[in-house]
């Protein structure tokens, strides 16, 4: 999808370039000023990719249901459902007008390559997936009270090299193996150089009582992170939110991020915490698709206790491995011979 800008004294019409095989759909989404901003209707988006009739619950929320996806918005926030999964907007979705809207942005980066499975790249012969088990050596990560996030994102780590080496077509490397510091540009080179296709970097998340899964990848250039504490510190700059070296990433990132966070839900029935953005230095700098995946809370009693099990490991092991070959276009049953 590309957009083509033809202004007008009341609007900007915003062309979408889209392949003969859905000719028969509209080839227009127009975009209207308000607020001082563009903005799409949540309406035409449906019509756009055959979403179907839209279900209102009040003024200010809408779903669409339908046997291949779904989509569910609400006014006033940045968190949508999208086939299954939340994921997070550069922006609030606004009601004016008795509509509902959201930035053209959010449409480009988000709606089109969840809905379009990453803009339908091909599938390859072959594939190297980098594991980045997070933390190690004198970077214990967080704690829980049984727990050190060091050890298990390794343990983790090694459950879905394990997986993947099953699969035919499929290199599976570390970036680290045992318990040693690796500063976040080596992490990064070492992609770089073994000359990656996918990084996945492993975490456990920290913060009192709270509990779920979240997946992030880049923001595109413009957005603002929706990271939280304490990973975001102070509030991002306007000059902090310009372009990344991943951005050219930006639809295969969201789309992996999209797949491995379905898997692991599918897999777990955890709370799901959402598909985020932030510029963190492994993901902004990778040289190809890359996400950050916070496989739970070592915080949290409950959650530490499963996380500590090597079966409930093993669940997310095989989950993330079957998000990475949902990406891929493979399946894991797909052995080597």
């Amino acid at each position: 999808m590309k957009w083509r800008g033809c202004s007008s004294a009341i609007r900007t019409c915003l062309a979408v370039v889209i392949s003969t095989t859905a000719a028969a759909q509209p080839n227009t989404l127009r975009s209207h000023r308000l607020e001082g901003r563009s903005y799409v209707t949540v309406s035409d988006l449906a019509v756009y990719y055959r979403l179907g009739r839209g279900i209102r619950h009040g003024d200010k929320q809408v779903e669409y249901r339908t046997a291949a996806t779904s989509l569910a918005v609400e006014a006033d926030s940045r968190e949508i459902e999208l086939d299954g999964v939340k994921h997070w907007l550069s922006a609030p979705v606004l009601s004016a007008r008795g509509e509902l809207w959201m930035t053209p942005l959010d449409v480009l980066k988000t709606i089109d390559p969840i809905l379009r499975h990453g803009r339908t790249q091909a599938s390859q012969e072959t594939y190297t997936v980098v594991i980045d088990p997070g933390h190690g050596g004198a970077d214990e990560g967080t704690h829980g009270a049984h727990s050190r996030e060091k050890d298990m994102t390794l343990d983790l780590a090694k459950r879905v090299q394990r997986d993947l080496a099953g699969v035919r077509g499929v290199r599976v490397l570390m970036t680290r193996t045992s318990d040693a510091t690796t500063p976040l540009d080596q992490r990064v080179e070492f992609c770089r150089s073994e000359h990656g296709d996918f990084y996945v970097s492993l975490h456990f998340n920290s913060g009192g009582t709270a509990d779920g899964i979240e997946t992030y990848c880049v923001p595109p250039a413009g957005a603002p992170t929706t990271a939280h504490a304490p990973y975001e510190g102070e509030r991002e700059s306007t000059a902090e939110q310009g372009a990344v070296p991943n951005n050219r990433f930006d639809e295969q990132n969201v789309w992996l991020a999209h797949c491995v966070q379905k898997s692991l839900l599918q897999a777990t029935h955890a709370n799901d915490r959402g598909v985020r953005r932030a510029r963190f230095y492994v993901l902004k700098n990778a040289a190809c698709p890359a996400i950050l995946v916070e496989a739970g809370f070592l915080s949290n009693h409950a959650e530490e206790g499963k996380i500590l099990t090597p079966e409930y490991r093993d669940v997310l092991a095989r989950a993330i491995t079957g998000g990475i070959m949902d990406y891929a276009g493979r399946q894991t049953s797909e052995t080597k011979q």
